[in-house]
């Protein structure tokens, strides 16, 4: 038997996607895991799914607050942070291991590529995106966008959530303070397959809500915050420049990202500037 990774997965009516997460955590090919289902009170069938897989469920109002949870409650020497809309390859968790034991480091970052359901426009630019700075081992934790997902436990477990932290980067906060206690992260080129959003619709939606709860990951982080609202400096790189009509699509996406970020921050402001007012 080899160390135990406790795979945290955050969920919120998760039900769509779910059950083929979980599927592609059986068929592993190392098998020492433990699933850790972080629910945000689901009204879906995201609960029954998840009992009939034997995953051990917490409850956390938001995804911040679950990444505290999901910590709590693992047991593994391994932490593996995975999003309930993700499919992975067999070997995933294997490598992965072999790195951190066999290798000495901390942490991992995968390749992760997007599925394409309905090829649609949208859907072929995100992934287009992906694949540039995946390609490029972009995980800088400031400046890159690429973010490990598996994390020795003795330092995922010594990131101090605060008890209020903010919604939007939670994950790129805890790649920066594990690189700050000095943990090394090595980028391997095993997959993992996520679905996207499919329509300018959704990404402004997504975005929308991003930019609402952006205000407070600045003061939280500014530099973070700061250099994450950036366009991608992969975007800068001759690899970017393969495809012309997916590259001119990448900041389509992102202006469409940056306005609907925008009026979400504003948004923000305008909301808590009158709560102030009527307190």
């Amino acid at each position: 038997m080899g160390p135990l990774v406790s795979v945290n997965i955050a969920t919120y009516n998760s039900d769509k996607t779910l059950a083929k997460c979980l599927e592609s955590l059986k068929r592993q090919s190392y098998k020492d895991i433990e699933i850790i289902i972080m629910d945000s009170y689901s009204k879906d069938k995201t609960l029954d799914i998840a009992k009939a897989y034997a995953a051990k469920i917490v409850f956390a109002p938001t995804l911040a607050s679950a990444r505290k949870a999901g910590a709590e409650a693992s047991s593994g020497k391994y932490v593996f942070i995975l999003d309930s809309d993700q499919v992975l390859e067999p070997d995933v968790i294997q490598r992965a291991v072999c790195a951190c034991e066999e290798e000495g480091y901390d942490g991992v970052t995968f390749f992760e590529k997007s599925l394409i359901t309905k090829n649609t426009f949208v859907e072929r630019v995100i992934a287009y995106d992906k694949d540039v700075f995946h390609s490029l081992h972009d995980d800088d934790p400031i400046k890159g966008t690429a973010i490990p997902r598996f994390f020795r436990a003795s330092y995922f477990k010594k990131v101090e959530f605060e008890k209020n932290p903010p919604i939007t980067f939670e994950h790129t906060i805890i790649h920066q303070k594990i690189v700050e206690m000095g943990a090394k992260i090595k980028f391997i080129d095993a997959y993992i397959w996520h679905h996207e959003t499919t329509t300018i619709r959704q990404v402004a939606r997504k975005f929308f809500r991003y930019g609402y709860y952006y205000i407070p990951a600045y003061r939280f982080n500014k530099q973070l915050a700061f250099c994450h609202s950036l366009p991608r400096r992969t975007y800068f790189h001759y690899k970017s420049l393969k495809n012309p009509l997916l590259f001119a699509g990448l900041f389509y996406v992102y202006l469409v990202k940056a306005v609907s970020a925008a009026c979400g921050a504003l948004f923000y402001l305008i909301k808590h500037g009158k709560d102030k007012r009527d307190a």
